[in-house]
């Protein structure tokens, strides 16, 4: 039986790439290598079809229709999940951000391209829904980190609890615009090019969800946290731009989608750390708490407060 390491190699062959160097990983089972042909170099993705190749190929071909930074696929083999990509260079967001007399600018840019993706992109349509994706995830809280993490053991009234706060609060994501959601819109994977724009990646779970998804995926990252004063000033740039999305009938609900995703990404770092052995995600998770305990002041999340009170004993991190 041919392995994948068989195919990998019989793809590096056929397209005559050379100096294969690997580069770090992410929390995904993805690899990627920095590769030579000729004079110029390639990225090299390894990945599997779990890790959805061929959505990310589509997505990429709808980035670029519409001439946002998603790289050039030079060569796929979509039947084993290798790609060849484009290469941005080395110079992400999350690096180029640590000169402070730059890093208002390059949020802006952020921002700005991420309100023109919102904008132009209509076949979002046609992409799956994430509603059911972020239902499912919202639960690993319960599944990974409240049992795991914060070592309590949640009865099955308490689980129930939680999802019937969810379910409700996920009847008002329902009612707020929908745009494409990259859903891993942040630093990382933002990189700077050579011509000042910014390059995409890692969009191929990209979904059709609530507009302000990736907004506090920027804003409210817990691998990279701004203090309250500038997340003000990137909110305040984002709704000058979309004055609609500032009526309080759809700014309101921000807090409550930043209240799912720092639940979503703590019982995501939970389970990477107890099933996959990738602890170090352990340590954002401070981050995640001091982030839910602002957005929690939102009266839409009295419920939730007040079942994070309940059940968990104040963490020490909710204090």
């Amino acid at each position: 039986m041919k392995t994948r390491n068989f195919y990998l190699n019989a793809f590096i062959k056929k397209h005559h790439l050379e100096d294969i160097m690997w580069l770090s990983q992410d929390a995904s089972t993805r690899r990627y290598a920095r590769v030579h042909k000729g004079d110029k170099t390639f990225i090299l993705v390894d990945s599997p079809l779990t890790e959805k190749p061929k959505e990310f190929v589509l997505i990429d071909r709808i980035l670029r229709k519409h001439q946002f930074g998603a790289p050039r696929i030079y060569a796929k083999d979509l039947r084993h999940g290798f790609l060849l990509l484009e290469d941005f260079g080395t110079c992400s967001l999350s690096c180029a951000t640590r000169n402070p007399k730059k890093a208002d600018e390059l949020y802006i840019l952020a921002l700005d391209t991420l309100i023109k993706i919102q904008k132009e992109i209509t076949e979002h349509r046609k992409l799956p829904p994430a509603l059911p994706v972020m239902w499912q995830e919202n639960n690993l809280f319960i599944d990974y980190y409240v049992p795991k993490i914060a070592g309590v053991t949640l009865t099955e009234k308490a689980k129930e609890e939680f999802k019937a706060i969810w379910r409700q609060l996920f009847d008002g994501f329902r009612k707020l615009p929908h745009s494409i959601v990259l859903y891993d819109y942040h630093l990382d994977n933002l990189m700077l090019k050579s011509d000042n724009t910014l390059g995409l990646l890692d969009f191929q779970d990209a979904m059709s969800g609530p507009i302000f998804y990736d907004l506090i995926s920027l804003v409210e990252d817990e691998r990279f946290p701004l203090p309250q004063n500038k997340r003000k000033q990137m909110l305040q740039h984002y709704f000058e731009l979309r004055p609609l999305l500032a009526e309080k009938k759809y700014a309101d609900w921000l807090p409550v989608i930043a209240a799912h995703r720092h639940t979503r990404v703590m019982g995501i770092f939970a389970r990477l750390a107890t099933v996959y052995n990738k602890p170090h995600y352990l340590k954002y998770i401070k981050n995640d708490w001091a982030f839910l305990r602002e957005n929690l002041k939102s009266p839409l999340l009295k419920a939730y407060t007040q079942w994070i009170k309940k059940y968990l004993k104040n963490p020490k991190d909710f204090k």
